[in-house]
């Protein structure tokens, strides 16, 4: 934005997801921006491998198909506001993730329910899925041990690396604060409020693979995915830059 505020032309690689990318989009326009948008298109599953295999950090698979859903809906939208200053440029890759691909529009085909099973076999076979910004809690040997002490009967997923720093994070705010736990009590809300959120959360994301199969099969969506070649972009930029 301060390159935008000195009326610099610049370029913007970006995601395009989120409130945070409208907002300033809205703000180029309304500063007299003249904006040429190319998209670049790519497969969920070559968005959802690429997050796992292509990079040395990931975020959680949920976001993966939550940006990809959020943006690609959008189509239409972007086209529309940049009065048709809109080119997109379909990438599969090479062809690097064709069986992936193929895996992912077959299970399609039978829901939300054909893509989950589909999902959890690939992340089971590549052991991924989670996010490589997960921070564990740590705890010295005496906070560890009164923990144990404190924690007493209450039942908690300790394979679930989410749930159980959920709980650890909730002692040691009070152990580290007063000297003492919160009480089990304390740890149980803790281990509710937990797995209530991660039941909104899935729910969410059930909700969005289920709008991504919708999306592939739809074919007003596969008619918004008029592919041009590099040399047409790179000539239509030109024109708009002229």
């Amino acid at each position: 934005m301060a390159a935008a505020e000195e009326k610099t032309s610049f370029v913007w690689d970006t995601t395009a997801s989120g409130v945070g990318f409208q907002k300033n989009l809205d703000k180029l326009l309304a500063l007299g921006y003249e904006v040429y948008m190319v998209m670049v298109y790519a497969h969920p599953m070559i968005s959802y491998v690429s997050n796992f295999m292509a990079r040395e950090r990931n975020i959680p698979g949920d976001s993966v198909f939550a940006t990809w859903r959020n943006v690609y809906a959008k189509i239409e939208d972007f086209n529309r506001q940049l009065k048709g200053n809109l080119s997109i440029f379909v990438s599969d890759r090479g062809g690097k993730y064709k069986k992936e691909v193929e895996g992912f529009d077959k299970a399609a085909k039978n829901g939300l329910s054909g893509v989950k099973d589909y999902l959890e076999k690939f992340n089971e076979d590549n052991n991924v899925g989670g996010s490589s910004f997960f921070v564990p809690v740590e705890m010295t040997p005496e906070e560890e041990q009164q923990f144990l002490k404190d924690v007493g009967s209450i039942d908690w997923n300790k394979d679930n690396r989410s749930e159980d720093k959920a709980i650890k994070t909730a002692f040691l705010k009070s152990f580290r604060k007063n000297g003492v736990g919160p009480g089990q009590d304390k740890l149980r809300d803790a281990v509710k409020k937990y797995r209530d959120s991660s039941e909104k959360r899935k729910q969410k994301a059930d909700e969005v693979l289920d709008n991504i199969v919708d999306m592939i099969y739809n074919p007003t969506f596969q008619e918004k995915l008029k592919h041009s070649s590099v040399s047409e972009i790179d000539s239509k930029v030109q024109a708009f830059l002229a």
